[in-house]
Parts: C-alpha cells; sequence; structure tokens
C-alpha cells in the first residue's frame, strides 16, 4: 500500500488555523466525507474519538496522526492539514501539533491502518521534511514533499547491496539494542558507508538480513550481549563487540569493518585470528541469553503470585512429593491461577538453564538441559548448579555433534533430533546421580542469615549505584543479574532497587531540564519529556548521552541519586517479584507507596544536584 495512492490534492488543508483538537478533527472529517471516503461523518467521527480517548495520536514533534477503523469507510485513505500557529493535541511531548495526517480504513481493513503508520511515521523521522510539509505553499508542494521523501525511503529499502550490514541485541532487547543500531547508522552516514542494521529487539527480529545482501557486503559487526544466529555469517569477515560499543565507538568499529584486516567467521566458530572475544566474555553472553529469555516469564510469575496472595489464596509454594495441596472450595479462576502459578514457578530454572544451552549447542542441547534440569528440580541444588547444567549440557552436545558426525549419512535426519538429545539427556541424568546434592547448600545459609537495617540499606546502595555507574555496562548488567536472581532465590528487595536505580537518572535529568532549562541547550531541552516518560518504564538507556557528556555535573548526581534510592526501597522493605515495568506496575510491589516516595525523593535531590554542578550550556 503506497501513500501516494492514498493521499490526494483534494484532501490537503493549508493555510488553516483551529482554536483546539476538536474543531481539527472535525475538519479532517468533512474533508474524508466530502471527497467520498467516508459514508457516515457522525459514526467516523465517534471512532475517530474513541481512538483519541485510548491515548492521544499526538505523537511529538509537531505530528498528529489520528486514525480508526469503521464500518462507514469505503476505501484506505488520508486527508492532511497543515496548521502553522499549532493546536494543543495532548502530544507526548506536550507542545502543539502543526502537520496533522488522518487515516480512515475499512473495519475489514486488517493491519493496513498499521501500515500506512509505518509509512508515514518512517516519512516524518526527518525533521527537515516536516519543516518542507510545514512550509508547503500547495497541496502539489505537500504532495511532492511527502512522495519525494518516500521514494528516498524506497529506493533505500530496494537497495540490496551494502558495505556492511550489522546485527544489535542486548539482554532485555528494549533500548541498548535500538540505541546501538541508531548510532551505527547515524555514523555510517557521515562516514559515506552504506549499511543495514538488523535489531533482536524484545519485540522480535527487525530488519532481518537476507541471503543475498549478507553475500554481497563487505563486512558483518554484531554488536550483541545475547546469542545471534551465527551461522549465515560462514566464512565472512566478522566484528563481534558488546552492544555498548556498538553505541559509543560506532566510528571505530566501521572504520575496522572496512579495513583489509580479515577476521572470518567459519562453521559458526570464530576463528582465534584476529577476533577479539575471550571465552569469558562468550560465557558472559550464554548466561545473559539464558538470563534474557525468562525475563517475561518472571513478569507473569511474579504479577501472579502477587496476585494470588491478594485474593487470599495463601502460601502457594505449597506442595508435598511433588503434588500440589489445593483447597477446591475456593473459586475455579483461583484454582486454574495456582495450576499456572506453579507450573510457571517451578519451570522458570529448567528454562534459564536450557536456554543457556540452547545458546551453546543449540536445539537438542536445548531439551537435555531441560530434562536433566527438571530431573533434580526437587533436590536441594543451588542456583550456581542449574546454571552449571546449562553450560555442560550445551558443551556436552557441541561435543556429541562432533562424534556423531562420523556415522554414516543414511542416518544424518535422526542425529539431531533423536540420537543427540536422548543420549546427552542420559548423560546428565546419570552424571547428576554422582553429585552431592545437599552437604551445602548457600541459598539456605543465605535464607538463615538475619541481616539488620544496615546491611539492607548498604546492600541497596551498592545496586542503585551498579546500576547508574556504567549504563549499559558489566557493572550496570551484573546489578540487574543480581536483582533477576534474587527473584529467584526470594529476595525481592534487591530487584526493587535494581529497578529503581536504573528509573532515576533519566527522570532526574529530565526534572532539572524542567526546573532550570538554562543550564541545557535547546536541542537538549526537546528531550525532558522523553527523558522522563522513559525512565518512568525503566528504560534509562535515555540518560547515557547526558552522563558520558558531562561526568561531574550529571553522571554523578545521577550515581549518587541512584546510590540514595536503592537504600531507601531496602530500608522501606519495597520488594517485587518481577524484572521490569517500571511505574506500570507499581501497584504489584510490597509497599508501592513508599517505592513512589522513594522514586520522587531520590529523583528531586538527583535534579537539584545536577543543577547545582552542571555548567550552563
Amino acid at each position: 500500500m503506497n501513500i501516494n495512492d492514498l493521499l490526494k490534492e483534494d484532501s490537503i488543508l493549508l493555510h488553516s488555523h483551529y482554536s483546539n483538537k476538536q474543531e481539527v478533527l472535525d475538519a479532517m472529517i468533512e474533508c474524508h466525507y466530502k471527497n467520498g471516503h467516508i459514508k457516515n461523518k457522525d459514526k467516523y467521527k465517534d471512532a475517530i474519538l474513541a481512538r483519541e480517548n485510548l491515548s492521544s495520536t499526538g505523537v511529538g514533534q509537531m505530528i498528529a496522526i489520528p486514525h480508526a477503523q469503521d464500518e462507514t469507510v469505503n476505501y484506505p485513505s488520508l486527508v492532511a492539514m497543515v496548521d502553522q500557529e499549532g493546536v494543543n493535541f495532548d502530544s507526548l511531548d506536550q507542545l502543539p501539533a502543526k502537520v496533522f495526517f488522518m487515516i480512515a480504513v475499512p473495519k475489514d481493513g486488517g493491519s493496513q491502518h498499521l501500515e500506512i503508520l509505518a509509512q508515514l511515521s518512517q516519512i516524518l523521522m526527518d525533521e527537515t521534511t516536516v519543516h518542507k510539509l510545514l512550509n508547503a505553499q500547495t497541496p502539489h508542494d505537500f504532495l511532492n514533499i511527502l512522495t519525494g521523501k518516500m521514494e528516498e525511503e524506497i529506493k533505500d529499502e530496494i537497495e540490496d547491496s551494502y558495505d556492511v550490514l550489522a546485527v544489535t541485541a542486548c539482554p532485555t532487547g528494549i533500548a541498548h539494542t535500538y540505541m546501538a543500531a541508531k548510532s551505527l547508522e547515524e555514523t555510517a552516514k557521515q562516514l559515506g558507508i552504506k549499511i543495514k542494521v538488523e535489531t533482536n529487539g524484545a519485540s522480535g527480529i527487525k530488519n532481518i538480513l537476507t541471503e543475498e545482501e549478507i553475500q554481497k557486503a563487505k563486512s558483518i559487526i554484531i554488536a550483541a550481549d545475547k546469542k545471534v544466529e551465527m551461522k549465515r555469517f560462514a566464512n565472512k569477515k566478522l566484528i563481534q563487540v558488546p552492544v555498548a560499543k556498538g553505541i559509543h565507538n560506532a566510528k571505530e568499529i566501521l572504520e575496522q569493518a572496512m579495513s583489509d584486516e580479515e577476521i572470518i567467521l567459519e562453521n559458526n566458530v570464530s576463528s582465534s585470528k584476529g577476533v577479539n572475544f575471550n571465552f569469558i566474555k562468550t560465557l558472559y553472553n550464554h548466561l545473559m541469553n539464558g538470563v534474557s529469555q525468562v525475563i517475561p516469564i518472571l513478569m507473569i510469575y511474579g504479577i501472579l503470585k502477587t496476585v494470588l496472595e491478594w485474593i487470599g489464596k495463601g502460601d502457594p509454594n505449597t506442595y508435598y512429593n511433588g503434588v500440589v495441596e489445593m483447597s477446591f472450595q475456593i473459586s475455579y479462576l483461583k484454582d486454574i491461577s495456582m495450576i499456572i502459578y506453579l507450573i510457571i514457578g517451578f519451570g522458570i530454572i529448567p528454562i534459564m538453564s536450557a536456554f543457556i544451552a540452547d545458546s551453546i549447542g543449540d536445539k537438542p542441547a536445548f531439551v537435555v538441559a531441560f530434562v536433566a534440569s527438571l530431573s533434580c528440580i526437587n533436590y536441594s541444588h543451588i542456583m550456581v548448579s542449574f546454571i552449571l547444567i546449562g553450560f555442560i549440557s550445551g558443551y556436552l552436545v557441541l561435543g556429541l555433534k562432533k562424534l556423531f558426525s562420523y556415522l554414516p549419512n543414511v542416518i544424518e535426519s535422526i542425529i539431531p533430533n533423536l540420537l543427540i538429545p536422548l543420549s546427552g539427556t542420559l548423560i546428565m541424568i546419570l552424571l547428576l546421580q554422582f553429585v552431592n546434592q545437599s552437604e551445602f547448600n548457600p541459598v539456605v545459609i543465605m535464607s538463615e542469615l538475619v541481616l539488620n537495617e544496615i546491611t539492607l540499606i548498604v546492600i541497596g546502595l551498592i545496586i542503585g549505584i551498579m546500576m547508574s555507574i556504567d549504563m549499559g555496562g558489566p557493572i550496570n548488567k551484573t546489578a540487574y543479574f543480581i536483582g533477576i536472581m534474587s527473584i529467584i532465590l526470594g529476595k525481592y528487595q534487591i530487584m526493587s532497587a535494581a529497578m529503581i536505580g536504573g528509573m532515576v537518572p533519566p527522570i532526574a535529568i529530565g526534572l532539572a531540564m524542567l526546573i532550570y532549562p538554562k543550564a541545557f541547550n535547546e536541542k537538549e531541552q526537546k528531550e525532558k519529556w522523553k527523558c522522563m516518560i522513559k525512565g518512568l518504564c525503566f528504560v534509562s538507556e535515555e540518560a547515557i548521552p547526558y552522563m558520558s557528556k558531562d561526568r561531574k555535573g550529571i553522571h554523578l548526581p545521577c550515581i549518587i541519586a541512584s546510590g540514595i534510592a536503592g537504600a531507601l526501597v531496602m530500608y522501606y522493605g519495597c520488594g517485587q517479584l518481577f524484572p521490569h515495568g517500571g511505574i506500570f506496575t507499581v501497584i504489584f510491589i510490597n509497599n508501592p507507596i513508599h517505592f513512589i516516595i522513594a522514586l520522587l525523593s531520590s529523583t528531586i535531590i538527583g535534579a537539584c544536584l545536577i543543577i547545582m554542578f552542571k555548567k550552563t550550556s
């Protein structure tokens, strides 16, 4: 579906001004009706207002894209409008909207409105294009600007020959993945290098690299802290770096990618020649792959457990000889919730172990580690044991693959689906029988250790500081990993300290810009709402550019504020059974009011310190 087919000159309204959002919507709906796009103005208006009531379609940067699907729409169509004075549209950045697009799609149009939205969003990301549209004198000029930019985007998309290809990925797949992609793309543009970046984010793999593109590319950059599919890059020049380097060292990496230095990946195993990736880093990536896979599972587990406690189910951990003791005098819904909770609860550790193995030896290793972990889930194994099961299973499967490669080709088809999983599982189960399972259990010792308030506050202080000291770096990720492991070990306050420690920096920076804008330049000031919203969502990476630019005036205050926040939530006993969510999951946190108090007070302290120490821009 092409925007050029949806938007016509008679559907472009220029040189208009309206006093409020309602008048803008009415004028655009009237244009849709006048041009035969819709049958009934009132029904379509109801659909538009219903969508606006969910959340404003003012996307920020002077753009608003109201849209609706309804049976009164005759065919997919667009109406565009420019109001140079601007109208309050309840936009995300709280700034007036000046360029408007209203999308109309039939009720049975499926995801057509999303396709149109995606095309428009891609075009309107370019500020220069938006300003040209804002100053267009005629509908013809407006359409030429819009479609001209669209043709540029299409030309870039269909171009299948790139100098460099890249893949970015981080354990959570939320911010670092996309920040690294953006940094590589922008730096490549400055250097005159044609690049395509595949992102392995939380919403799935986007911008997938094709086999033809891989064959034609000069080199491949892998900026990742988790497992990436590597077989497709066999015999290509390869540069592997942590995702943080993709953000901060893009120029250096791209120059290396364009050099004649040979860095080759062979048979899914990087050669020792030229690859700056040591064994410890490889183990870390396998571990983080396992951790990243259980994050969404932990979210459901933690929230469900909290809800079960709310509705008075009692202790959801009660079981005897592997059989759940459930009272059938309570509601059917509670029983179903309990079953789901227990399945997830017992499955978290084996799943994490299995994904660590999968990162090493692919799907057969997943099966081996999962079954091996389940076979000893009722034993007194410590967490480290299950992590080791994942690693041992993974490397065991790699060895079995090598061994079975000597078998006749005629039975090749049953090797990955039968011989390797079966033999690997039997070996692991036999191996586990010889392991002493209960002589020494640090988890029990940790559970019995009585921690006084001072110790708890110090732990929270350290976790908060670690979350802020090197955003996205190894210290930050270690603190987050400790928080995730603490959920599984039943020490829920540590995860709250980690989350609040990551939330504070971007909120504090945004608040400082709001209170004392003179300390920041005009470009920085435009990002204040984005910083605060991302911070509230526990997407802390928005603070990275500010913290790296001014170590004393911004980074140090953020470290102090994050440490205070971590200490406060530990003091207040705020605990959470899930690893993400930010402000949207605060109701599921133990002592939520105190968590909010800790967040507000530490944020204000951070903002005040930034204002005190930062030099005026």
